[in-house]
């Protein structure tokens, strides 16, 4: 399977909302109830949201697209979000965060899952950073086992994560030295 990475545009955002959509589905089923991730409300938050973003350069959104064949359009299949880190109560920390890596799961276990994260980790570093967090569900293991093959150290941190729904769940912070 082929597939690119590039800089997400404004036509990318259906394909990436749907990614983060499908993948929370299939990833997060054991973790929130179906009530949650099958709500119009679920989907339609993120579609607006991702319709929203501002697609501009430095604005650190890449998508992983499998290109098309035979005239069809390509297909958005994963994406990640990055930059400086949020603040979380801590001020600047001058590290880089990784802040949403998502892939459709018809793609997990395919490699471009290191593919993206190589990119990832480039582009942060492109950009100054030595060292980067990123915050991951603590019942995640599959993306926990992922991120721990890729050098992503856990630093103990964790935080309750309630962003997208009225359910809170705990997550916890990874670090990695981008050198």
């Amino acid at each position: 399977m082929t597939f690119e990475i590039r800089a997400a545009g404004r036509d990318d955002a259906d394909g990436i909302t749907d990614v983060q959509v499908a993948s929370w589905r299939a990833g997060y089923a054991h973790v929130f109830p179906r009530s949650v991730l099958y709500a119009d409300e679920f989907e339609s938050t993120r579609r607006n949201f991702w319709n929203g973003w501002r697609f501009a350069p430095g604005h650190r959104l890449v998508v992983a697209v499998r290109p098309g064949n035979d005239g069809d359009p390509e297909q958005v299949v994963g994406f990640s979000s990055f930059g400086p880190e949020r603040e979380r109560a801590r001020g600047f920390t001058g590290r880089g965060e990784l802040w949403a890596f998502y892939l459709l799961p018809e793609v997990w276990g395919s490699g471009l899952a290191t593919s993206l994260m190589c990119h990832t980790e480039t582009r942060l570093q492109a950009e100054g950073f030595n060292v980067a967090v990123l915050w991951v569900l603590k019942d995640n293991p599959r993306g926990r086992r992922f991120y721990e093959k890729q050098g992503w150290e856990r630093t103990g941190l964790g935080a309750e994560f309630d962003d997208y729904c009225a359910v809170s769940v705990p997550e916890v912070e990874y670090r990695k030295e981008l050198t």
